[in-house]
């Protein structure tokens, strides 16, 4: 599956509402800078959800395994302004996932935190740890996280900014 298509289905999951329908305003898919229904149809294809384009308030996405699981729609909120932040305007759907996941890891600005690379790496769809280290210095050079170093037993240990 693709970045644009996980990135989606994270944000899905994190919206979906007790009835198992995750709305998608007509403002998302341009919000999460997501391009064409292609990350839709992927996920569609590979039976993750159901595309429903015309629900009461407009399109929505269908997740029947979530259905009556309530709280999720503040982490969608959550997730949304983490992923509006300035500093991730032109960024790939790739760094944008590796950015909500670093935020999802951190306990507060300037508490540093343990990551583990291989998971995060498989999570948004990288090939290999060295893959995801790449964009965490994407993620350092804009400001989201201040460094970040081995800490033994295969984990890194990062410090995001104050």
């Amino acid at each position: 599956m693709g970045p644009e298509a996980r990135l989606l289905a994270v944000i899905c999951t994190l919206r979906v509402r007790p009835s198992g329908l995750s709305p998608l305003p007509p403002g998302l898919l341009k919000a999460l800078r997501i391009h064409g229904p292609a990350a839709l149809a992927e996920l569609q294809a590979a039976g993750w959800l159901h595309y429903l384009p015309r629900v009461r308030t407009g399109p929505a996405a269908f997740l029947p395994e979530l259905t009556g699981r309530p709280g999720r729609l503040r982490a969608g909120q959550w997730a949304l302004r983490g992923l509006a932040d300035r500093r991730l305007v032109d960024s790939s759907a790739r760094t944008r996932l590796a950015a909500l996941m670093v935020a999802a890891w951190q306990e507060g600005p300037g508490v540093p935190f343990l990551l583990d690379p291989d998971s995060a790496a498989r999570a948004c769809g990288l090939g290999s740890p060295e893959a995801f280290e790449a964009i965490l210095a994407g993620l350092g050079a804009a400001g989201l996280l201040d460094r970040w170093r081995p800490a033994g037993a295969g984990l890194l240990l990062c410090t995001p900014p104050l």
